[in-house]
């Protein structure tokens, strides 16, 4: 896998650009991610700036990257636990903000290979057993076991966060210094492609999800059992726009195909007669990322496709 970076960018709207390729729900926890990098832009703690972010179908994640290798922390838990206990797809980069400019903060995104980056993070990860408690006038150190409360300190005023420490602190920087060495050489990405490129992604991984699992079914099931019914991704259709609902039916390998509701189930399902349950994928027409790699070439008019409840451009 061939990962890209994206330099001086406008951090929070790319970001918000790949939560829109990949996050169905819950894309209120952008609003959360976007209080924390309006906060890291202005800190003049380096550690603040260097970030690891990721969309998920049902919502979205930003921690330091200093919080996701240390042990047993809530980020560090969290960032492992979409690639332990989940199939969800994981969009994950790495953020580097750099400063503001006309309002807008910043930045360097670097793309992550999740999958790998998770099981990195488990097997590098520094213990840390005490924890930093911050107050407006100044800190107290506990273990990490210990139950602290967050209220106001008599001597040192209101509780404003708490963060935990490494147990080596000269490892714990060695090993973010590591991370940041790594991500040097990635390719230099053109962002707007790589948007068209999770497009591209998104809509045919959905056409293949549809197949296989026709190829899966035993025996037709929609209600007259004249046809195999496979229900659209729940989280596709959310984020699916008309043209995203054309593609997907162009690149379905079916003569006999509707996209229709069925009485008694929620959602939006496939329905292919049962005689071409075992056709295999289209061959993948060229990407918008591919098109708008190359000239254009003369336009040819436009075939159509009919079916008993569509009639659809292709």
């Amino acid at each position: 896998m061939k990962l890209q970076k994206f330099e001086n960018v406008d951090v929070i709207a790319s970001l918000e650009a790949i939560m829109k390729q990949n996050t169905a729900f819950y894309q209120s926890d952008f609003d959360i991610d976007k209080q924390l990098l309006q906060k890291a832009a202005v800190s003049p703690v380096p550690e603040d700036k260097r970030l690891l972010w990721f969309s998920r179908p049902s919502g979205t994640c930003c921690f330091r990257e200093r919080d996701v290798f240390l042990k047993d922390t809530r980020q560090h838990n969290t960032w492992r636990f979409y690639g332990e206990q989940t199939r969800d797809t994981i969009l994950a980069y790495a953020v580097e903000l750099t400063g503001t400019e006309q309002g807008k903060i910043k930045g360097n995104l670097y793309e992550l290979d999740y999958l790998q980056h998770f099981r990195e993070v488990i097997e590098k990860a520094i213990p840390a057993d005490n924890y930093t408690l911050i107050y407006e006038h100044g800190e107290l150190t506990k273990p990490a076991g210990q139950y602290f409360d967050g209220n106001t300190d008599p001597q040192l005023g209101k509780f404003i966060r708490f963060e935990a420490q490494p147990n080596n602190p000269e490892a714990l920087k060695s090993l973010l210094r590591e991370q940041q060495k790594k991500r040097t050489p990635h390719t230099q990405g053109d962002f707007q492609l790589h948007i068209a490129a999770l497009h591209d992604r998104r809509i045919e991984t959905e056409a293949r999800r549809i197949v296989e699992n026709v190829k899966g079914l035993g025996e037709p099931d929609s209600p007259e059992k004249t046809h195999c019914a496979v229900e659209l991704s729940p989280y596709f259709v959310p984020l699916a726009t008309d043209k995203d609902m054309e593609r997907l039916f162009s690149m379905l390998p079916y003569k006999n195909l509707s996209f229709s509701t069925l009485e008694g189930r929620h959602g939006i399902y496939a329905l292919i007669d049962k005689s071409e349950r075992n056709k295999e994928m289209k061959k993948s027409r060229p990407s918008v990322r591919a098109q708008l790699q190359t000239e254009k070439s003369p336009k040819v008019p436009k075939k159509t496709v009919k079916s008993k409840n569509h009639e659809l451009e292709v």
